[in-house]
């Protein structure tokens, strides 16, 4: 290893290679020592949200319009703030159960609706309620964000949209890298996590749930620990797949299937408990071009890259089965 391979060659340099870093005022309260944090004895990644959202990051919820991704974003910030012990079967574990939902495209009549639509004739517990605050005036988010978790303990911020309050160019990985960086902050300062709603590729529509669908740079995705996709289903309307495609903090084998939720008349979901093959969910369209491609005489490779140039983005192995 490279630290068994420092040869020195004198008594100062001995000196140096064993004191420690001692850095200018203004530098030291930003250095943390490998010692301090291994001995905060993690063993494994917190999640606010098991194996959904992990605790104090920047993650995302992306999908096409009109799949209930607000809906079902609402839906979590209620179960937080009355303390449920799990979110559609996945179990939380809160701090404080306040929320903050940053709502840029709903305004107070549309979430009236939808809170009262939720509740029905169930009496909702208004003291509880409270710890769920909506923000709809984006001046100054980030400035009013930092004021609110800094005088107060924040679980989660749930920013609905992104692209409403992100004003550069969704392309530049530079510009969406800067504007992260400042709710990246916050997490890092305060704890909290953050959630941005946003939007897939319309080129993606039909194709298989791939990180790679979101709209925009490359620079998004890489600046969240986990993105969920939220995606209909091909067959039955009331159906949604959500589909873990980015965690950092979770094998590969458990991202390979969609957890299949059910849209109900309350505009909330309910989990039924299936899970399915994210290579089943690409829309059957893609199966008379493959075909028509196959009687031309080319490949399985072959039609596997024409059917991804052209957006469906499709796997050689799924390819070969439905052929």
């Amino acid at each position: 290893m490279l630290h068994n391979k420092i040869i020195v060659e004198s008594t100062s340099d001995v000196k140096s290679t064993q004191s420690k870093i001692k850095p200018n005022g203004k530098l030291s309260k930003f250095l943390i020592g490998a010692d301090v944090i291994k001995n905060k004895d993690y063993k494994e990644v917190e999640y606010l949200v098991d194996k959904l959202i992990p605790k104090g990051t920047l993650c995302a919820l992306v999908g096409e319009s009109d799949t209930g991704k607000s809906s079902l974003l609402r839906q979590l910030a209620v179960s937080m703030v009355y303390g449920d012990e799990d979110f559609l079967g996945f179990k939380m574990k809160s701090s404080c159960n306040n929320v903050l939902y940053v709502s840029t495209e709903d305004g107070e009549m549309a979430t009236s609706v939808w809170l009262n639509k939720y509740f029905g004739q169930e009496k909702s517990k208004d003291d509880i309620l409270s710890k769920l605050n909506f923000i709809f005036s984006t001046d100054g988010i980030i400035s009013n964000l930092r004021d609110a978790v800094k005088n107060n303990c924040i679980d989660l911020i749930i920013v609905d949209s992104y692209a409403d309050l992100f004003t550069g160019s969704m392309n530049n990985s530079n510009e969406v890298r800067g504007f992260l960086n400042q709710y990246d902050n916050l997490v890092n300062e305060f704890g909290t996590t953050v959630i941005f709603l946003h939007h897939t590729k319309k080129s993606s529509a039909g194709s298989r749930p791939n990180k790679n669908n979101i709209l925009g740079s490359q620079g998004f995705e890489a600046k969240m620990r986990s993105v969920m996709m939220l995606t209909k289903d091909n067959d039955n309307k009331s159906h949604r797949h959500l589909c873990v495609v980015k965690n950092n903090y979770m094998p590969e084998t458990n991202k390979s299937e969609s957890f299949v939720l059910k849209f109900n008349e309350r505009l909330a979901f309910d989990n039924t408990g299936e899970r399915v093959d994210l290579d089943e969910l690409i829309d059957e369209d893609y199966l008379k071009e493959a075909k028509d491609l196959r009687k031309e005489g080319k490949s399985i490779r072959a039609i596997t890259n024409e059917l991804n140039n052209n957006g469906y983005n499709v796997s050689k192995s799924s390819i070969q089965r439905k052929l």
